[in-house]
């Protein structure tokens, strides 16, 4: 069974208004205002925890894809990630890598660092950039702007980058016509290799679930997200970008294996604070504290597990079967039961036939497709039955 490494870097410049991740904000600027001193010692904690996580990973483990996130790996410098990439190459067998992805912001991005990365094998790139409006930047918090990005994506493809993704969001509160249509040229323009575009929620503890709840901010209408959906697809479609995933859109051959392998079934490790892992039927996350985490890995003090379960087969299939209709190619009854034991129509029972009858999802002799217009509502179609 293909399996993937997560690598979680807690650190971001600032946070920005819609993020719910685990991160740890250094400084209210831009890089140059942080403080130095406290940016230093969280970092060097950090990498002797992770050099120690990394080298509790099971010997026989050898992953196919690798994908550095966070945070902002970009955020710690060449010197301190030439650190992270040591601890890497000493404890994980790199012979059977074909993907090795890491995130990067154009505001923490130079040309130093984009040749660090494909120097030490990094073969995909994907660039966290939310939108190409320097207005909507700003109402995001972003710590970058649109002319940054640009000069990001030439950076990345000096430095020799032939796999890049730019990550974007929509249904952000106060879109205007003209933001999608700046986004689609961007991307006609840039042409990268794939494109993520995210549907931005409203999470708990967010300052824009704040600003929400008191008035100040106001999310999309449904009918609008969705019409912005429709186009965004239609637009990418033009641009030679077909749709592969709920929010992911690829050149032929650029697909993200590592998020493909999540979407499949496939096993993976994550190390770093709040990172996730599923192996042999066994989930569980590392707690989202890097006080925690460095006590536990590097002073061998308590444990650094925040949630541990044994999915049954059953629960561990109808996550397998949600996780397989995000996929725009939808799921092979006989492969599905040939990987999970079980029946498609055991595990959805009536909500097969009422999701057939509202034309959520199609059948195409024996796979299961949902219809796109199910794919804005799919966590809700989700939820009935995982």
């Amino acid at each position: 069974m293909t399996s993937s490494l997560y690598l979680h870097v807690p650190f971001c410049v600032r946070r920005c208004l819609y993020c719910d991740f685990y991160v740890l904000p250094l400084g209210d600027g831009p890089p140059s205002k942080r403080i130095q001193e406290f940016r230093s010692l969280k970092h060097h904690r950090f990498l002797q925890a992770l050099d120690a996580e990394l080298a509790s990973l099971p010997d026989h483990f050898q992953p196919r894809t690798i994908y550095i996130g966070g945070g902002t790996p970009t955020e710690m410098g060449v010197s301190e990630l030439s650190k992270l990439f040591s601890s890497l190459k000493r404890h994980i067998d790199f012979s059977h890598v074909t993907e090795f992805c890491c995130e990067a912001n154009p505001g923490t991005l130079d040309q130093d660092m984009a040749e660090f990365l494909v120097k030490q094998g990094v073969n995909r790139v994907s660039l966290g950039v939310q939108s190409f409006s320097d207005r909507m930047l700003q109402s995001l918090g972003r710590i970058h702007d649109a002319n940054d990005a640009h000069e990001a994506v030439a950076l990345l493809r000096n430095a020799g980058v032939q796999n890049l993704s730019i990550d974007l969001l929509f249904a952000l509160p106060q879109t205007e016509c003209q933001d999608l249509s700046i986004n689609l040229e961007a991307i006609q323009s840039l042409n990268p290799e794939h494109v993520s575009w995210y549907s931005l929620e409203f999470e708990p503890g967010t300052a824009f679930t704040e600003m929400r709840d008191q008035g100040f901010l106001q999310e999309p209408d449904e009918k609008v997200t969705a019409r912005e959906y429709t186009e965004i697809r239609q637009g990418l479609s033009r641009c030679g970008y077909p749709q592969y995933e709920l929010f992911s859109f690829g050149k032929p051959g650029y697909e993200c294996l590592h998020n493909l392998n999540y979407w499949r079934g496939g096993e993976y490790y994550g190390v770093g604070p709040s990172a996730h892992s599923h192996v042999n039927g066994k989930r569980w996350s590392t707690l989202p504290d890097l006080s925690t985490y460095i006590q536990k890995f590097c002073e061998g003090k308590g444990s650094c597990i925040s949630e541990a379960e044994h999915l049954e087969p059953t629960a561990k299939a109808r996550e397998l079967l949600m996780t397989q209709l995000r996929l725009i190619e939808g799921v092979n009854e006989h492969d599905f039961f040939k990987q999970s034991g079980h029946r498609i129509e055991d595990l959805l029972g009536a909500s097969l036939q009422v999701w057939e009858d509202a034309q959520w999802i199609i059948r195409q002799e024996d796979t299961l497709k949902l219809h796109p217009s199910a794919y804005l509502i799919s966590d809700s179609l989700f939820r009935e039955f995982i």
